[in-house]
Order: C-alpha cells, then sequence, then structure tokens
C-alpha cells in the first residue's frame, strides 16, 4: 500500500526569540538538492516569499516569479494555512513578504489571487499583487506551441532542458543564503505517469534528474515550492513550470510535480483583471517572410510591412505603443507609416507611434515602416520594433522583434567548415564559402588558411592553391545568392588535434562589421564517432521507479520543524 499525503514543499523558519526579522527571514532558508550557486544577477527576477502563518504562528518559505511590474507567480499551496479543526483557508496579504532579485527589494503585497479551480495540487498557481517593480530582465510564460515540442524531442534534448531555482532543502540539509540553481531532465507527462506513483493530471507538467553524473542526484525539494521551472539558461527564459509536489524524499529520480503554466494563460489574465491590472500577450510581427537579411543599394530605401497582434485569451490591450530604434553605425533614418498613429520622439531617441485604438483579444493592427540609407557608404542596420500597452503582459519576450537591412553595391560573404571524415593521419574538410547578398556578385573568391605544424594540405595542387604558408585556395567568382564548396585533405605528422583558421575573401569589400567570413576547426586525427547532442548530465537509461510500501508524497513547501514558543 502506498501512503499519500498532502504535506508541501516550502519551509518553515525557526523562530527561535521572537527577535527574528522577516528579512533575516529571508536569508536563512534552505536550499535544491544537488544544485550550486546562482551566479550573482543571474535572475533578478526570482523572488522569495515569507509568509506569516497565523495558525501555526510560523513563517513559511516559498519561491515565486517577478512576472511583470505588479505581478508575483507563484503556488497557490504556499498561501494555505490549516487551523486546528483542519479548515483551510488563504492568509491575507498583509501576512506576505515578497523580496525580488539579489538585492532583496520587498515591495509591499496588495491583493494575494487564487486559482479559482485549485484543488489537490491541480491548478497550484497564485498571484500577488504589488506595488510596481521594474527589472532589468523578466521571465515569460512559455506558448503551448513550446510545450508540445518539449513532450516530442528525444532524450538526448530533453536532458538537462530545464533550470530550477530555489532555497530548497539540500541532501544535507544545510540552509544558505545564497540562491540555487539545478539543470533538470523534461520528462513528457505520459513517461511521468509510468515514473511516478503520484498523479500526473493534465495540468502538470514533470522534471527529474533520470542519469546523474557521478550519482549526484539533483531535484527541487522542501522550501522551492512557487518557484519556476525554465527552458535553457536565457536571463529572460520561457517559464514552463511552477515547483509545486514531489515525493517525501527528494532527489530519488522520481520526477517532481510542476504547474503546467502553459495551460494556464486564460485563468492568468482572468486573475489577473479581477485584480485590477489585466496581462496582455501583445505581439509585434514582422508581415512578409521572416529573412536573416533585407539588400538594398548603397543609397537605398526599404520598406518593412508589419503588424501589431493582441494574442490574449480575452483581455483587451488599451493604447497600444510601437516603439522603433536603429542599431548600428549609421545615418539611416527610419519612420512609421501607420494608421491610426500618433508619433513622437525624433533624431535623438527611438520613434514613438501611439496608436489612437484599443486592441480586442485576437485582434491586430497593420502598417509599415520606411528606412531610408542617406548615406554614400556601406551600412548594415538593425531595425527593432517593440512594442506596449496600458496592461502587464506575461509574454514580454514576444515584444521585440528585429531585422536586419543591408545598404550597399558589395558582397555578403559568409564562410563555414566542417570536419567530414579522419583517420591516424588524415582528415577531411569542406569548407563553403557564400555569397548572401540577393543584389551583389562577388568575384575571385577565395579561402585563406594557415597550416598548423606537423601538416600539410595533400590536395593543395589540384585545388589550384598557393604552396605558401599561408595557403590561398581559390574557390571563383560567387553571383549573388550562391556559394562554392571546397574539400580539403589535410595529412599530419603526428596524429595530434590541431586548430585551423579558414578566411573568404573577394576582389569587393565585405559589409560593414561582418565577421562571418571567418571560421575555426579543430582537425582531429581520427574525427571521434557522432555523438548526439543533449546535455552534459551524463550516460545511463532513464531510472525505473520501484513503487515501495510507505512512500509519501510531499508538496515543495514542507515544514521543517516547529516553532520554538
Amino acid at each position: 500500500m502506498v501512503v499519500v499525503m498532502s504535506l508541501c514543499r516550502c519551509s518553515v523558519l525557526l523562530i527561535l526569540t521572537g527577535l527574528v526579522t522577516l528579512a533575516e527571514a529571508n536569508t536563512a532558508s534552505p536550499r535544491i538538492v544537488g544544485g550550486s550557486d546562482a551566479p550573482a544577477n543571474r535572475w533578478p527576477w526570482m523572488a522569495q516569499i515569507v509568509v506569516d502563518d497565523p495558525n501555526q504562528e510560523r513563517f513559511q518559505l516559498c519561491g515565486g516569479s517577478h512576472l511583470s511590474e505588479d505581478w508575483i507567480l507563484t503556488a497557490a499551496h504556499c498561501l494555505e494555512t490549516v487551523d486546528g479543526n483542519g479548515n483551510s483557508s488563504f492568509v491575507p496579504a498583509a501576512n506576505v513578504r515578497v523580496y525580488i532579485g539579489d538585492e532583496g527589494h520587498s515591495p509591499d503585497v496588495q491583493q494575494i489571487l487564487i486559482h479559482p479551480d485549485y484543488e489537490n495540487l491541480n491548478h497550484d498557481l497564485a498571484l500577488l499583487r504589488i506595488n510596481p517593480q521594474s527589472n532589468t530582465q523578466w521571465p515569460s510564460i512559455g506558448t503551448l506551441s513550446l510545450f508540445d515540442q518539449l513532450e516530442d524531442l528525444p532524450f538526448s534534448q530533453r536532458d538537462e532542458a530545464v533550470t530550477s531555482l530555489g532555497w530548497g532543502t539540500t541532501s544535507d540539509g544545510s540552509l544558505s543564503d545564497t540562491l540555487q540553481e539545478v539543470q533538470l531532465d523534461y520528462v513528457p507527462q505520459q513517461q511521468c505517469r509510468n515514473l511516478s506513483p503520484l498523479t500526473i493530471s493534465e495540468v502538470v507538467v514533470c522534471a527529474a534528474e533520470l542519469n546523474p553524473v557521478n550519482g549526484v542526484n539533483q531535484d527541487s525539494c522542501f522550501g522551492d515550492s512557487g518557484g519556476p521551472l525554465f527552458l535553457g539558461r536565457e536571463r529572460s527564459p520561457w517559464l514552463v513550470g511552477i515547483t509545486s509536489f514531489g515525493l517525501n524524499t527528494c532527489a530519488t529520480g522520481s520526477p517532481g510535480g510542476y504547474t503546467h503554466v502553459s495551460a494556464e494563460t486564460r485563468a492568468l489574465e482572468s486573475m489577473s483583471q479581477a485584480g485590477g491590472v489585466p496581462l496582455v500577450d501583445l505581439a509585434p510581427q514582422w508581415s512578409h517572410t521572416p529573412l536573416p537579411r533585407f539588400y538594398q543599394p548603397l543609397n537605398g530605401t526599404q520598406t518593412l510591412s508589419a503588424s501589431l497582434q493582441n494574442h490574449s485569451h480575452d483581455n483587451t490591450a488599451d493604447t497600444p505603443v510601437l516603439t522603433l530604434s536603429l542599431e548600428g553605425e549609421q545615418t539611416a533614418t527610419a519612420e512609421f507609416n501607420w494608421p491610426g498613429c500618433e508619433a513622437s520622439g525624433g533624431l535623438f531617441g527611438p520613434n514613438q507611434c501611439t496608436l489612437n485604438m484599443s486592441l480586442a483579444a485576437g485582434t491586430g493592427s497593420n502598417g509599415e515602416i520606411l528606412l531610408e540609407a542617406n548615406g554614400s557608404s556601406d551600412q548594415a542596420i538593425t531595425v527593432m520594433l517593440a512594442a506596449s500597452a496600458d496592461q502587464d503582459d506575461y509574454r514580454l519576450r514576444n515584444n521585440r522583434i528585429r531585422q536586419e537591412v543591408i545598404f550597399s553595391d558589395n558582397p555578403d560573404l559568409a564562410l563555414s567548415a566542417v570536419q567530414q571524415s579522419g583517420n591516424a593521419s588524415e582528415a577531411t574538410v569542406t569548407v563553403t564559402l557564400s555569397n548572401r547578398s540577393t543584389l551583389n556578385d562577388a568575384t575571385g573568391g577565395e579561402i585563406h588558411f594557415s597550416l598548423p605544424v606537423n601538416t600539410t594540405l595533400a590536395n593543395a595542387e589540384a585545388l589550384g592553391c598557393t604552396q605558401s604558408n599561408p595557403l590561398s585556395c581559390p574557390v571563383g567568382d560567387l553571383p549573388a545568392n550562391a556559394s562554392q564548396t571546397l574539400t580539403l585533405t589535410f595529412s599530419s605528422d603526428s596524429g595530434e588535434s590541431r586548430d585551423v583558421t579558414f578566411t573568404g575573401d573577394a576582389k569587393e569589400e565585405d559589409i560593414p562589421g561582418d565577421t562571418d567570413n571567418t571560421d575555426t576547426l579543430t582537425l582531429r586525427y581520427p574525427s571521434p564517432a557522432p555523438v548526439g547532442g543533449g546535455g552534459s548530465s551524463g550516460g545511463g537509461a532513464p531510472a525505473i521507479l520501484i513503487l515501495i510500501t510507505g512512500l509519501l508524497l510531499a508538496l515543495r513547501s514542507r515544514p521543517t520543524a516547529a516553532q520554538t514558543p
């Protein structure tokens, strides 16, 4: 028989003297199992939540994410309290303190909003409305499309794919005032159900360390509840989960359960609307097919078609604003050609376009940006278009788009080098020189490189390469949007791995500031066998969970001890 208990994986802080302040409570918190210290200021949106539980006369510690200026995202069970008769309720806002980032900014909590369907750890989500706070980075709620992609990835790409943050319990139960992070394997829902004795519903996602390196188990644990589970290591990441529950014994290989935030965006909108600061999903989009670069003559013009879309389920975006800026050494200018646009700004700052309309959910507005070179020299311009509204946004990563435009009468050269094969004394490499410009031809293309010590180019004569070192190998003319590939055979007297740097050029100048016509490759003898991608957690098959009598379910906010009177 498997015994299941609803105990949370937050931490309860010991108050030994009655004189410990909330700020001190913030620093006396436990941490993640098997993790490492998070780099300073890496996650400025990470929050610690201190809850004064009136029924237990104790402080409970959880994590949270500073989702927007007005909102902190956390787990509902972190704010739940049970009285002596077993009746549960939620603490008032006055009993909650929030500390954001390494500096520990502590805005007042004005309101607590619990998911209306929260029950038995399903929909384990809450919003804390705070006095508005700005930040340098923001997380964004992942889309359902991103969730579907994660579910379908092979293990090699799910391995170490997600990161969890918190101050939860370590394997030895030690405490730390340093934020911890851990990289975990994303576990698809059906596999999670097979590996775990716990109930994994459609509104739960899972993560675990299925193949620990050197036997080091990793997991989120008590004290981590409400904290984020996000994709990769980007500073403004895609959130995919909120730490919620797991087995009473952490880091067993059994997956932990995390609130499936991508499935909760409609509820987030509704909750925030009820709280007086609606959350929206506003996104500018290019109307043309996305291209890495557009090419125009030296003193030409470029028209970029765009739209501003409100992808929200229900909430309206009021007073939408588009902000236009240019990056790069340039004399180019840009302006809006957008219906209903009230333009502001100018030469010495970003251009802004305030639309005299509101965008209801599922609607958008279309317009153009006109870019003029206004110069007599080559220019590489990056056009930046950002969007905002009166409402907060839960997908800020979608609020900025870029498009590079090249004004030049020269080609745009790019080079790539790949080792194809090798043995104890030879390495075969293909080097491709491309002209990415859609307007201008490149003539007399060549590839240059220096031979490492104890290395020769066996087919130099056949390719027409110069015999001096560094070598030059002809590629020939490259029409617009064309490429040529050379196959080089390197011979080594020593069989030692060596680096070679290849550079491509032509009779014409390359575009300004461009460095992608150079590539460095390590020649290996023999070439290593291909290795599948996917993180650094080590080898071994995924762990198989054996259900043992007495396994306990625990929310990831479990009390560590009772308060001393």
